[in-house]
């Protein structure tokens, strides 16, 4: 069966990419992971997509000019939207005899971790549905550690093998309803607030130790490119994804507004989120009774959707 493209509602963040052979670095990312080439400049760049327009990745070879990165030098993940795509993404690798590092399940996702021919470490993983998610008596997330089951992986990847060849495809998914566009507009406003407090208080505590900051833009400066502030990045790109959503040309469906929603729970639960913003927005929680009550506010849109 030939090879179909990576599923296009896969989510990345914007990544650049600088190898040290461009033609290597392309067999990976399209015949491995699925990734389309949109365009290429000459022999120095090449731009990918999931979508087919919009750029995902961004190759760039060194062609024997000094680097002004190192090769291998990235970490980034690929979000599949169900455990379908994952198989799939499994599938590509054992036949392209790409070696794993691991591959790992904390019972909220599933996820393989490889690199690219050039070093870069990806993350290629799918989130489970919440109500799937273990839990201890009292409701509250139970975080596991466990190797991933890959005969399962391959079993599934063989059975949606078997049923895009004897099924046809399904139905569109229904489009975001109303209500549902309205319960991600309150939660965009809510998140909005969380990071201005959130915001408020990095910034005074850069102010103690940097000196003050002199205006708004170059505030905006530093939330953009300095890591002090760094750590905010993964709520501010929930916002925009929200943004995306809503915007009323977007086709948007029920699924997508629920898998934001358990995305902001997942995050601004300390035992479930990335490493770095667990830890400081632990901290803010501890410290600024504004960050109680933002997130007090998100708590209780949360709760309505359940």
């Amino acid at each position: 069966m030939a090879k179909r493209r990576i599923d296009p509602r896969i989510e990345i963040g914007a990544v650049r990419l600088q190898v040290a052979d461009l033609d290597r670095a392309l067999a990976f990312y399209r015949d491995v992971l699925g990734f389309e080439i949109t365009q290429r400049v000459g022999r120095s760049t090449a731009f990918l997509s999931a979508a087919g327009y919009h750029p995902h990745i961004v190759v760039t070879s060194r062609d024997g000019r000094p680097a002004t990165v190192e090769t291998g030098s990235r970490d980034f993940a690929i979000r599949y939207p169900d455990r379908d795509g994952l198989a799939d993404a499994w599938r590509r690798i054992s036949e392209a005899a790409v070696s794993l590092d691991r591959a790992t399940d904390d019972g909220i996702s599933e996820a393989l971790h490889l690199k690219d021919p050039d070093g870069n470490r990806v993350e290629l993983y799918y989130d489970r549905r919440p109500e799937e998610w273990p839990r201890e008596a009292d409701g509250s997330v139970r975080l596991v550690v466990q190797p991933l089951d890959l005969d399962s992986l391959k079993a599934a990847a063989q059975d949606r093998m078997r049923r895009d060849t004897a099924v046809p495809q399904p139905e569109p998914a229904p489009p975001l309803s109303d209500s549902a566009r309205g319960r991600l507009a309150e939660m965009r406003t809510r998140l909005l607030n969380l990071h201005k407090v959130l915001l408020d208080d990095t910034k005074a505590a850069y102010e103690m130790d940097r000196g003050r900051v002199g205006s708004n833009a170059s505030l905006l400066q530093l939330v953009i490119n300095d890591p002090w502030f760094a750590w905010l990045h993964p709520l501010s790109e929930l916002v925009v994804r929200i943004d995306e959503t809503l915007q009323t040309d977007a086709p948007a469906t029920e699924a997508d507004g629920a898998v934001l929603l358990a995305e902001v729970e997942r995050l601004l639960s300390p035992v479930q989120g990335t490493a770095e913003f667990a830890k400081r927005y632990y901290e803010a929680l501890q410290r600024q009774p504004a960050v109680i009550v933002a997130h007090a506010e998100v708590r209780r849109i949360l709760k309505q959707t359940k």
